[in-house]
């Protein structure tokens, strides 16, 4: 099986099992749990971290989208409310 780090509480609790001749005894069963708490923090965690990300992406693609309304706004103004500068004003 692969190390600790990379298995699950499940998969760890069953090696042990079949290590220990099917003997499982309270520390490991504790353990077993206490993996399975860590792996579902990690889950959440993940899981908090892609939809923040997700979020910020959409933040800046609005502020980004704002910014060119923007550009393009102040092009039109100059381009159709302000006379050029080489004529005279009445």
């Amino acid at each position: 099986m692969t190390n600790n780090k990379q298995q699950t509480a499940v998969e760890w609790l069953i090696e042990q099992f079949w290590n220990n001749e099917g003997m499982l005894t309270s520390k490991k069963l504790e353990k077993a749990l206490e993996m399975e708490k860590d792996q579902m923090e990690l889950a959440i965690i993940k899981e908090c971290a892609e939809q923040s990300t997700s979020e910020a992406s959409k933040y800046a693609d609005g502020y980004a989208e704002g910014y060119k309304r923007a550009v393009e706004l102040t092009k039109w103004t100059i381009s159709n409310l302000i006379p050029p500068h080489n004529e005279s004003n009445p």
